[in-house]
C-alpha cells in the first residue's frame, strides 16, 4: 500500500502516465476548482499532432494536457506534460525554465513542490502573473495565474493541488485532490 500523499507533495516517482484518460483526470475539473468556470480543456500527444478523444485514444505515448479556468478577471491555466522517464522529465524541466527569460521574468523563492520546482513572476498574456513550474517524477507541469494582483501564494495553492493529483495518478489512484483538500 503506498504511503499517504504528504501535505506538501515531494515524491520523485517513476510512474509513467501515458494514457490520455489518466492525463485528463490529472487536470483539475469543476469539482476540484469549485467557484471557477472551466473554459478550455485539451489532451493531445506531446508533439501536438493528435488531439486525444474517445474515438482517437492516445495511450502509450508522451502526452500534453491543458485546462483553463476563470473567475471574474482572474485566469488560471494548468499544463501537464508526461514523459517516458525521469531523465526525460528533467530535460524538459530545464527547457521549460529556459522559456522564462531573465529580465522580464524573475524567480521567486517558494518551498519546493514535487521533485523540483521554481516560481516565476513576469508578463503573461493578461498582464503580470505567476507561473510555477514543477517536475513530479516523470511529469512536468505548470500553473499560471494572471488577471489580478500578482499572488504567489494563490498560485502555489493551485500547484500543490496539481502535484497531489499527479502523485495520486502515479500511485494508481483516481486523482481527486481539490482546492479544499490542499
Amino acid at each position: 500500500m503506498p504511503p499517504p500523499v504528504a501535505a506538501t507533495p515531494g515524491a520523485d516517482l517513476e510512474g509513467v502516465l501515458l494514457d490520455d484518460k489518466v492525463v485528463g483526470q490529472v487536470l483539475p475539473d469543476g469539482k476540484a476548482m469549485a467557484g471557477w468556470d472551466e473554459e478550455k480543456r485539451k489532451v493531445d500527444t506531446a508533439d501536438h499532432a493528435t488531439t486525444c478523444t474517445a474515438s482517437t485514444p492516445c495511450a502509450g505515448k508522451p502526452l500534453s494536457g491543458s485546462v483553463r479556468f476563470s473567475s471574474g478577471d482572474l485566469v488560471t491555466r494548468f499544463l501537464v506534460d508526461t514523459l517516458p522517464s525521469r531523465d526525460a522529465a528533467k530535460d524538459r524541466l530545464k527547457e521549460t525554465y529556459a522559456s522564462y527569460p531573465v529580465g522580464p521574468f524573475h524567480k521567486v523563492d517558494t518551498p519546493v513542490l514535487g521533485s523540483e520546482s521554481q516560481a516565476f513572476v513576469g508578463p503573461l498574456s493578461a498582464g503580470d502573473g505567476v507561473s510555477i513550474v514543477v517536475r513530479s517524477g516523470t511529469v512536468v507541469a505548470s500553473v499560471t495565474t494572471e488577471g489580478g494582483p500578482v499572488d504567489v501564494a494563490a498560485a502555489r495553492r493551485f500547484a500543490v493541488m496539481l502535484v497531489k493529483r499527479i502523485e495520486q495518478a502515479q500511485w494508481g489512484k483516481a486523482p481527486d485532490a481539490g482546492l479544499g483538500l490542499t
